[in-house]
């Protein structure tokens, strides 16, 4: 099998953790990297789990493999925090620290239209300033103040779609001539994914405990989380990328190539 990195995070639990935990065997072929990048997938040429605006970057010579992906409806792991009522603010510098690509065009998308208060300004060199967006573990603990807001939520209310937070993503060339090594990537994601599934509720509460999270609040994400790019998923890609384009400077996507280890089989 060829190699595949993988986006290490909260978000990818349901596919990390089994290899995090020991819960199989290490495999050669899969690589855990926290904060993956389409400019390090690049380099490698690899396979690759990566949030989804990041494979914005890889669409022009790569496919999207609609086997796997990670999907989040009405609960999500990107939030937005505010000292006060969201609706109360007028306007907002907005901290964007240690968050995805993803994450920061999901608030792009979402802080104007749905809560009402124009954004002055996106600011990645501070913890606080007047709002905040977190992600992952971040956007699941507690906190002792001020007000929390679902970014995933939002965008469905805004778009009627889901969000896309991962996909998978494969080099064409690598699909065109060797498509049984896709297919084993496909293969190993989906045997983790079922793994997780199994024992779901130790990996809830071994998460929960260890990270500090709110349980209810990671239950609720990961009950709520689908794992294929359909096509409504694919166009929720697209939608989202049609909004931020521009304001993030993204590359167009327009008729992305797409791959189905299943259809091929």
């Amino acid at each position: 099998m060829g190699l595949c990195l993988i986006d290490h995070s909260l978000t990818t639990a349901a596919i990390t953790y089994p290899i995090e935990r020991g819960w199989v065997e290490p495999s050669e072929g899969i690589e855990l990297v926290p904060g993956l990048t389409a400019e390090l997938v690049a380099e490698r040429g690899a396979c690759a789990l990566l949030g989804s605006i990041d494979a914005v970057y890889l669409a022009d010579r790569y496919a999207v493999v609609t086997d796997v992906a990670l999907v989040s409806h009405h609960n999500g792991p990107i939030i937005v925090w505010t000292p006060g009522r969201p609706d109360e603010i007028d306007h907002a510098v907005v901290a964007l620290d240690d968050v995805s690509r993803t994450a920061e065009a999901v608030a792009r998308a979402t802080l104007t239209h749905f809560y009402g208060f124009q954004v002055t300004g996106w600011d990645r060199t501070t913890d606080e300033r007047d709002a905040a967006v977190r992600e992952g573990a971040a956007a699941f603990r507690p906190s002792d103040s001020g007000h929390i807001g679902d970014l995933v939520r939002a965008w469905f209310i805004l778009s009627g779609f889901p969000l896309p937070t991962h996909l998978l993503m494969a080099p064409r060339e690598l699909v065109e001539r060797e498509p049984d090594a896709v297919r084993g990537v496909v293969d190993q994601l989906q045997h983790l994914l079922s793994l997780t599934n199994e024992r779901r509720r130790e990996l809830r509460r071994n998460l929960a405990e260890d990270l500090g999270l709110d349980r209810e609040r990671l239950v609720a994400f990961q009950n709520d989380q689908t794992f294929t790019a359909s096509k409504t998923v694919r166009k929720a890609w697209l939608d989202l990328v049609r909004r931020t384009a521009r304001a993030m400077q993204l590359p167009a996507v327009e008729e992305p190539v797409v791959f189905s280890a299943r259809e091929r089989a």
